[in-house]
């Protein structure tokens, strides 16, 4: 007979969906969302910012799968390794978008490579030339970028994020990530994540993911004292940074 109390998932790569049911509108992100319907609609060229970690990627990801119509390029600093030059790099990324009406394109948050930054311009430059409607996520400081690119940013205009300012809204987010996990997280270890960390968006979901990975690594079901054990530790390490 099995013991459903202390049954454990398999640790399986099922693949993250992203979609609306798992995207939180709270007050910091509101009028970006509404915003994005629209360019949906009328386009427009857009740069969505945002201070600190608020979700841009998720949104991105979100929206893409709710419009078929738009293409995302989810672009990562290493994608810069082995290229030689920007039009080697841009090239993969114009074919992925070949056919979609809007583009989506989600940076790393900081400073691009050289090479990057320079693709990023010429894929700006045919979104332009094809009048394809655009948005841009990235989080960092335009000084940094080559001029031509800082330019191209510039004139977009700019839809800011903003992270959760409640308590209830930082739950309702972790609620949503917990979803997408494979295991059925309870509310009292939410709580306790509120608790024992800091209340930042780019803490508490890597350590939602990291109490996840212990709990299957150590074939631990997470209770209270487990979860206040391993939420102690991560807070001890962020101090200790």
């Amino acid at each position: 007979m099995i013991d459903h109390k202390h049954q454990l998932l398999l640790q399986l790569n099922i693949p993250i969906i992203y979609d609306y049911g798992t995207w939180q509108r709270h007050d910091g992100v509101e009028s970006a969302c509404d915003r994005m319907a629209l360019w949906s609609l009328h386009g427009g060229r857009i740069w969505l910012h945002s201070d600190e970690v608020a979700g841009k990627t998720h949104l991105l990801r979100s929206f893409s799968h709710d419009y078929p119509a738009a293409g995302l390029i989810e672009i990562v600093a290493d994608d810069a390794d082995g290229k030689e030059n920007s039009w080697q790099l841009v090239q993969p990324w114009i074919e992925k978008l070949h056919g979609k009406s809007h583009w989506l394109i989600d940076l790393p948050a900081g400073l691009l490579p050289k090479v990057i930054a320079h693709a990023l311009f010429h894929l700006l430059e045919r979104a332009r030339d094809l009048q394809k409607p655009i948005i841009v996520a990235w989080r960092g400081d335009l000084k940094l970028l080559p001029p031509e690119l800082s330019s191209r940013l510039q004139a977009m205009e700019k839809l800011a994020l903003s992270p959760p300012a409640s308590d209830e809204d930082l739950l309702q987010v972790l609620r949503a990530s917990a979803s997408c996990l494979q295991w059925d997280i309870r509310e009292q270890v939410l709580q306790a994540m509120l608790t024992y960390l800091p209340r930042h968006l780019d803490i508490l979901l890597p350590a939602l993911k990291e109490l996840e990975r212990l709990s299957l690594e150590q074939k631990h079901k997470p209770g209270a004292a487990w979860v206040k054990q391993q939420l102690t530790s991560m807070a001890s390490a962020l101090v200790g940074e």
